[in-house]
């Protein structure tokens, strides 16, 4: 086959790299679970999956102070590298990142095995809003003396 032949949504040209790779089972199996996926364009270059997975919480948790009216984002980072001697190592990241009281927070679960991740889910997703939502805000506070 020719490179004139190449055709848009045809099979990909041996050169070309697709951008979302790496964790396909993870990736898909997420997708089946409500998520939304992008090309992670912030990542290591040395983690080959190349993807973050993202929804919105349905847990009851305090509004971002930046996005006001929605509700707070889960997101999933997974991590693959290849190492020298040919071993793989692969984790997830799970976080919920926004602003309470004039500071960011970003907070997260890591190093979570692929099996565990899928075991565990619900759970780190509620205990992230669970800590989300007890951040106090800033608002008003005094500061502290030094002792």
């Amino acid at each position: 086959m020719d490179e004139s032949s190449w055709a848009v949504g045809g099979p990909l040209k041996p050169s070309v790299r697709p951008l979302i790779r790496g964790m396909d089972d993870l990736r898909s199996w997420l997708e089946e679970n409500g998520f939304r996926i992008a090309e992670d364009g912030l990542r290591n270059q040395d983690n080959e999956a190349t993807w973050y997975a993202y929804r919105r919480s349905g847990l009851p948790a305090r509004e971002c102070e930046c996005n006001e009216g929605k509700s707070m984002q889960l997101v999933v980072k997974p991590h693959h590298y290849t190492l020298r001697d040919g071993r793989t190592l692969e984790s997830s990241e799970v976080n919920v990142t926004g602003e309470a009281g004039g500071v960011w927070f970003k907070l997260s679960a890591y190093s979570l095995p692929t099996d565990t991740l899928r075991e565990r889910l619900s759970e780190v997703e509620a205990n992230l809003i669970a800590a989300w939502n007890a951040l106090r805000p800033n608002v008003g506070a005094e500061p502290h003396a030094p002792r």
